[in-house]
C-alpha cells in the first residue's frame, strides 16, 4: 500500500493522504512537489480518498446546515463537519462529500465521479479534491494561533514581508517589481500567518492565486505594507494600532468558523500590530519603490 500514501507539509502541519487508488506523480499538481516529505511530523492530519458515495448520505439533516451557496452545502453536527461540494464551473473539480472530525485532523473525502485513470492523471490542485484547500486550513490555522491574510508574501533580505490592500491596488504589479529585484515570493494571494512565542511567522503554501509561484519556506514576519497606487513613491509608518487591526480585518480571508474560532482570530489580530511594523505604501510603475522597501526592511530588527 506504499503507493497509496503520500505526505505533504506546510506551516508545520504534515498532511498524510491515504487513497483507495494508487497515487502517481500526476495525481496532484506539480506545485505539491515543493511540500512533499517522507513521513509524519510532529503535527499530523490524515485525509482519506474514497471513490464511492458514503453510506447514510441521505441522513443529513437540514437543521444542521450552516451554509449554502451555488457550490457548497456545509453541515455541522456535534463532532463532525460535512462539506458537500458541487462545482459550477468547468475544470474546478468533481462533486464530492467530505466528513471532517471536530478538529479537522481526520478527514474522509467521497466521490463516485472519479475513476482510477482520472485520479492518477488529473493533477488535482488540492489535497481535499475540492477546488482548493482553504476550508481545511482556515480551521487548522485557527486552532494553531494562525490566520490567512489576503496578501502576497516575500522574503526580503531574509525577513518576511506581506503586501496587502483592496483588490486592484497593485499587489501583482508590485510583486513583479520585487521579483525582478531578486526577491523570492512565498505565495500569491493567500498567506498563512501564525503567532509563535518568538513572534509572527509567515509560510508559503500551495493555496496561491493567479501567480503560480509557491514556496515551502517559513520566515519571521517583520513588516506589512498596505498598498495604494499613486503617482509618487512613499512609505509612511502606521502607528495607530486600532487602524491597523481595522485594515487587517479587511484583508482577512474569512472562513466559516465557530464562535470560539472567531474569538481566537480577533485575539491574533490584536497582537499582530504589537509585533510587526505596518506601513502605508504608495507607488508608481517606475520600480523605485523597491529600494525604499529594501532600506526599511534592512533597518528592521
Amino acid at each position: 500500500m506504499k503507493n497509496n500514501v503520500k505526505y505533504y507539509q506546510v506551516a508545520g502541519i504534515t498532511i498524510q493522504v491515504n487513497s483507495d487508488f494508487p497515487i502517481t506523480e500526476n495525481t496532484f499538481h506539480p506545485k505539491f512537489k515543493f511540500f512533499e516529505v517522507d513521513g509524519p511530523g510532529e503535527d499530523n492530519i490524515i485525509i482519506h480518498h474514497h471513490f464511492h458515495l458514503p453510506v447514510g448520505e441521505k441522513n443529513f439533516d437540514d437543521s444542521h446546515k450552516v451554509f449554502k451557496d451555488n457550490q457548497w452545502e456545509i453541515f455541522k453536527a456535534e463532532n463532525t463537519w460535512i462539506y458537500k461540494y458541487n462545482p459550477v464551473f468547468e475544470n474546478t473539480g468533481f462533486p464530492s462529500i467530505g466528513f471532517f472530525n471536530k478538529n479537522h485532523t481526520n478527514i474522509h473525502i467521497y466521490t463516485d465521479k472519479i475513476n482510477k485513470e482520472i485520479y492518477q492523471n488529473y493533477s488535482f490542485p488540492s489535497l481535499t479534491l475540492f477546488n482548493n484547500d482553504q476550508i481545511l486550513f482556515a480551521k487548522l490555522l485557527s486552532d494553531r494561533n494562525g490566520i490567512i491574510i489576503h496578501s502576497n508574501g516575500f522574503n526580503i533580505e531574509g525577513k518576511g514581508v506581506l503586501l496587502t490592500g483592496n483588490s486592484g491596488v497593485g499587489k501583482s504589479t508590485l510583486s513583479k517589481m520585487l521579483k525582478n529585484c531578486g526577491h523570492n515570493i512565498l505565495c500569491d494571494d493567500r498567506m498563512f500567518t501564525i503567532k509563535k512565542k518568538d513572534g509572527f511567522w509567515i509560510y508559503g503554501s500551495w493555496c496561491h492565486g493567479t501567480v503560480p509561484d509557491s514556496s515551502s519556506m517559513a520566515i519571521p514576519l517583520k513588516a506589512i505594507f498596505f498598498l495604494e497606487q499613486s503617482k509618487e513613491n512613499t512609505i509612511s509608518r502606521i502607528e495607530n494600532k486600532k487602524a491597523i487591526v481595522s485594515k487587517l480585518i479587511q484583508s482577512l480571508v474569512r472562513p466559516l468558523m465557530t464562535h470560539d474560532g472567531w474569538e481566537n482570530t480577533f485575539e491574533i489580530l490584536s497582537h499582530l500590530p504589537k509585533d510587526v511594523l505596518c506601513y502605508k505604501l504608495k507607488f508608481d510603475l517606475s520600480g523605485k519603490i523597491c529600494k525604499k522597501m529594501e532600506a526599511i526592511i534592512k533597518e528592521s530588527k
